[in-house]
């Protein structure tokens, strides 16, 4: 019985978690300067089939899901449709920028499909860079 209510709590969390997406660019650089958090930015184009394939499978994984949702403001901007500051340079798509809540790059932008590990491993890295650059004061 305990382990069929742990199941179902694990189930019910990890089916209804989604990223907490920004609606605009404006919007999502006003809560990261509240919050002090970093942004995320994915760049995507609604005909691409890794962007689909990291939507589906990376960024549905709960672990990335929670990670992304706790320790960044996220925006999805669609490259064809969307507006966002002429700095934003997707090459290709998918495109994940990170960016400080004074818009300075955090990493380099991360092109391409990523599986859950390893996009996580560039989410971790982000986070330690902007909080480095918080204790030195920048």
């Amino acid at each position: 019985m305990k382990r069929t209510v742990i199941t179902a709590i694990f189930l019910a969390t990890s089916l209804f978690a989604q990223i907490e997406w920004e609606g605009s660019y404006e919007s999502a650089l006003k809560r990261a300067k509240e919050q002090g958090k970093p942004m995320l930015i994915l760049v995507v184009s609604e005909h691409c089939r890794w962007c689909h394939k990291l939507e589906e499978e990376t960024l549905a994984d709960p672990n990335v899901e929670n990670f992304i949702n706790r320790r960044f403001v996220p925006l999805l901007l669609d490259r064809e449709k969307d507006s966002y500051p002429s700095f934003i340079k997707a090459r290709a798509v998918p495109t994940t920028i990170y960016l400080t809540p004074d818009e300075k790059m955090l990493i380099k932008p991360v092109e391409g499909y990523w599986d859950p590990l390893d996009y996580m491993s560039d989410l971790k890295l982000a986070v330690r860079v902007f909080k480095r650059a918080q204790a030195l004061g920048r």
